[in-house]
């Protein structure tokens, strides 16, 4: 009877150290998880939080934090951080919980940041387009309407739009002049150019020997033909140079794994192509041109986007060649004016083969990263959060000011703008 009773014993005692070492080995972090200051991104490199503030751009240290008003929510007094729910959350970008402040809750298409510093942008339940004054709020461009507009590409001032509809028509509208032009339907990736007064496309007509990258001017005459497209047009993206020079990018595959890039020029200029090691290449330009923010995809990645940095001036082309391990597309980056820093959305996690189904993407949150682009390196700026939304934020576009200071973005969820604030 003894050893029956001391075999329970010893077995109920055993019950009670294995629950024990199950909690601290498995759930413990599950219950109280521990936030320590690296922050691994998608590719297993670690970054380091800033521990404190930004690193001093132009001159100016970040100090200022925000407190809570529990009756009115956050506000920018002198408090020293946030807590929500208890979590910390700074007014401005220092590695984590960074609030973001609603610009525009309704639901938007085709935000700009125009080159007056104004957010532009088209409301598809009333069919019009706004922009936002000085003090946020909505001002009508134009009192004309545009149902159903498909696809809206602005010019950098902001004062005009290409805009399509489902019917395959598309105009160009000058709101300053409230005037609209119509474009022939077989014009293709209609772009204005760094200046606004000219547009670039791809004749995409049924006869081939009238398949032609081309300029126009704003109001689609004086076209002048650069380069014969024949059966290609698939491989040219018109992406105009900052300087005007380049008015589109043709990708060609180089192997079964590389492609190879080559500018166009606007007057048949001889330039330097390039090399990526992967596919469905996609880049942007720096603000003064002499680099291109791409992204490409390989087996490597899992099939997923990943950004590098690349010069892009004269015979400098195709050298510093940097993979920046971040898994987002070039289209969810952006460079501040200056062009040192740039900017890129980061979701969170990337399931296998998101760079050929973007759709796998739609509901992870990002995180916003900087990246020094004279160096390559790249970190955690900011999970942008408001109230007790952590995160929670599938951004499809971001938008450095003038200024430098503010960074807004576009979710796509709800479709509004939002910003966090850099410095």
């Amino acid at each position: 009877m003894n050893k029956k009773t001391l075999l329970i014993i010893g077995f109920v005692i055993l019950v009670v150290a294995l629950g024990v070492l199950i909690y601290f080995v498995f759930i413990k972090d599950l219950v109280n998880p521990q936030n320590g200051n690296a922050n691994e991104n998608v590719n297993g490199t670690t970054n380091q939080n800033f521990n404190g503030c930004l690193p001093n751009i132009n001159g100016v240290d970040n100090t200022n934090r925000i407190q809570v008003n529990t009756n009115q929510g956050l506000n920018f007094n002198s408090g020293q951080q946030a807590n929500i729910n208890g979590v910390k959350v700074d007014d401005v970008a220092r590695g984590g919980q960074t609030f973001a402040k609603e610009e525009l809750t309704q639901k938007t298409e085709a935000v700009s940041l125009s080159s007056d510093g104004n957010l532009r942008y088209y409301d598809p339940t009333q069919g019009k387009f706004y922009k936002l004054d000085s003090n946020g709020k909505p001002q009508e461009l134009s009192d004309k309407t545009f149902p159903d507009a498909k696809k809206i590409t602005w010019s950098p001032k902001g004062d005009k739009a290409v805009v399509s509809f489902p019917d395959q028509s598309q105009i160009v509208y000058d709101f300053d002049k409230k005037q609209q032009v119509t474009l022939p339907k077989t014009w293709s990736d209609v772009t204005f150019s760094p200046t606004g007064d000219e547009l670039g496309f791809m004749n995409v007509s049924e006869q081939e020997d009238s398949r032609w990258l081309a300029v126009s001017n704003t109001d689609a005459s004086e076209v002048q033909l650069v380069e014969p497209l024949g059966d290609n047009a698939s491989k040219v993206d018109v992406n105009w140079s900052p300087s005007g020079q380049v008015v589109a990018l043709f990708t060609d595959s180089a192997n079964a794994t590389a492609q190879t890039i080559l500018p166009i020029g606007l007057h048949q200029e001889n330039f330097k192509s390039f090399d990526v090691l992967g596919r469905g290449f996609q880049g942007i330009w720096s603000p003064i041109g002499d680099q291109i923010l791409y992204s490409i995809y390989s087996d490597g990645s899992r099939y997923n986007p990943v950004v590098h940095l690349v010069d892009a001036s004269g015979d400098a082309t195709g050298y510093n060649n940097i993979n920046l391990n971040l898994q987002t597309w070039a289209s969810k980056c952006t460079y501040n004016q200056a062009g040192d820093f740039a900017f890129c959305a980061v979701p969170q996690y990337l399931p296998t083969g998101s760079a050929l189904e973007p759709a796998l993407a739609g509901y992870t949150n990002d995180r916003i990263y900087m990246i020094d682009v004279n160096t390559g390196i790249s970190s955690l700026i900011a999970l942008p959060t408001y109230l007790s939304q952590m995160s929670q934020y599938v951004i499809n576009a971001v938008f450095v000011s003038q200024d430098g200071m503010t960074l807004y973005f576009t979710e796509d969820v709800t479709g509004g703008v939002y910003s966090i604030k850099l410095r």
